[in-house]
């Protein structure tokens, strides 16, 4: 059996950007739900059952908010959705929470990541449901293989990588 030793942290959460301000936040029995109601385009989100929902807070990191143009170069905002955008920004803090830059090839090989996302694109799990005028389901949507398959490519890291989610979709 090999050891697997976890070393570093990353979290965009409704709670905040950063496993140190989710942290706090879930420790003062914070929530991170709330209406979406309000949001644009407002008549969208009224055709929904429910308009309660966990939706990551949009500002600067600094305040433990998401922008995209933090982490991510234009290019690669314009090809990713979001909750893959999500999945590169936590890997990148969780390496930076580690302190680890793999250098050799071997350090390539022997670091992972474990990633996981509670859902995965809601936007186009939306639009499939709005097009098709009726309630689809998630279960067995391909959520986290695009994922894994963005983190080496946009880190510009080799790592093997996993999903929890993976195993139960």
């Amino acid at each position: 059996m090999r050891r697997v030793v976890v070393t570093g942290l990353g979290a965009i959460t409704p709670l905040g950007v950063g496993i140190r301000h989710t942290w706090k936040r879930l420790l003062a029995s914070e929530s991170g739900l709330g209406s979406v109601a309000h949001l644009e385009p407002a008549p969208r989100w009224r055709e929904l059952p429910s308009t309660v929902a966990g939706i990551v807070p949009q500002g600067s990191k600094a305040e433990g908010k998401w922008q995209a143009s933090d982490w991510l170069d234009k290019g690669d905002e314009r090809r990713m959705a979001k909750f893959t955008q999500y999945a590169i920004a936590a890997t990148e803090m969780a390496l930076v929470d580690a302190g680890w830059r793999p250098h050799t090839q071997e350090d390539r090989e022997t670091t992972g990541v474990c990633l996981g996302s509670g859902i995965g694109n809601l936007e186009e799990l939306y639009k499939t449901s709005i097009a098709y005028d009726r309630t689809v389901s998630y279960i067995g949507m391909p959520i986290a293989r695009s994922v894994l398959r963005s983190v080496p490519r946009v880190t510009r890291r080799s790592l093997p990588s996993s999903s929890p989610n993976s195993l139960s979709t």
